[in-house]
This record gives C-alpha cells, sequence and structure tokens, in this order.
C-alpha cells in the first residue's frame, strides 16, 4: 500500500510540474555575433573609432556597450549591499562632472574602494595618453553640449589649479 500511495504521488507532482511548466515564459533568445561578422562602427572619424573600439574592450561590460551604466537587474542586490552603482557614462551619468585629469587618473590608477562601489581596475599604462584621450573623445559624444562645456571648464580650471601650485624645480611637496 505504501508503494502505490507513493506512486500516486509521484504522478500527481509530475503532472502539477508539466502543467505549471506549460505556463512559465521561454527565456530570450541571446544570439552571439562572432567577431568578425558585428556590424562596422558607426563613426568615420578615426578617434572615435578607436575611442569605441577600446571602450568596448576595457569598459563596457562593467558601464555598459551603450554606456548606461551596470545592468538595471543586478542594481537593487547592489544597492541591498550598501554599495554604490557602477555609473553610465552617457548624459544620464556624472562622469561630465569631473575634469579629465581625474578621469583619466580614475583609469590609470582605478577606484580600489570596495566598500563605497565595485572595484574599478586599474589600467595603468595598458592604455597610451592618445588611446585614453579616444576613450573619453568617444564617452564625450554621447553627451549634451552643456556637459561637454561643463567638462570643458572644470578640466582648464585643474589645469590652472596644477600650473599655480606646482613646485618649481628643485622644490619638493611637504
Amino acid at each position: 500500500m505504501p508503494h502505490k500511495l507513493l506512486v500516486t504521488a509521484a504522478a500527481l507532482l509530475f503532472v502539477g510540474f508539466s502543467a505549471a511548466c506549460g505556463t512559465v515564459a521561454e527565456p530570450p533568445v541571446i544570439t552571439l555575433i562572432p567577431a568578425g561578422e558585428r556590424p562596422p562602427s558607426r563613426f568615420t572619424d578615426p578617434e572615435l573609432i578607436e575611442g569605441e573600439a577600446l571602450y568596448n574592450l576595457a569598459c563596457a561590460h562593467c558601464h555598459g556597450y551603450e554606456l548606461q551604466g551596470q545592468l538595471e537587474a543586478s542594481i537593487p542586490q547592489t544597492e541591498a549591499l550598501g554599495m554604490h552603482i557602477v555609473p553610465p557614462h552617457d548624459e544620464t551619468g556624472h562622469t561630465w562632472m569631473h575634469p579629465d585629469q581625474l578621469l583619466i587618473r580614475a583609469i590609470r590608477e582605478g577606484i580600489p574602494n570596495p566598500l563605497q562601489q565595485y572595484p574599478m581596475p586599474a589600467f595603468e599604462d595598458a592604455y597610451s595618453d592618445a588611446q585614453i584621450n579616444a576613450i573619453l573623445r568617444y564617452i564625450r559624444f554621447f553627451w549634451t553640449e552643456e556637459q561637454r562645456d561643463h567638462n570643458r571648464r572644470v578640466t582648464e580650471q585643474w589645469a590652472a589649479l596644477d600650473q599655480q601650485f606646482a613646485p618649481t624645480e628643485g622644490e619638493t611637496m611637504p
């Protein structure tokens, strides 16, 4: 008798799971495109083409291929852990608020504080100054004109302060 009850229970479970499976949405189809078959850049300017390629190689897996920042589905968990999200680099983010000198420093040195945000790796000398400038030019392409103007002003202000407070030859900083 217990065996017959067990078989009946298993059959009911099978029927229940089968019925439930019919109502589950199918997962989205993900089509991977081999590198050689990807569409070419939408840009004609060589520096923007290079900036886009370097951004996609080094930055997009965290900051988004559309510069949108961290994947929206993972934001609640990140915030629940008390961490900041990976910022977008398009016009909705705050990258434009920072001077280029600070952005270059973040790329070279990284942002290592894991208690405040995802740590950004230090790229150190992996990219030349020209390559970093190409990445920044590509990112700037997606900002508003007002955001580009602000970025230009704070970059000039930073440079002026650097010039004003730079140690003279032979002088050491305390």
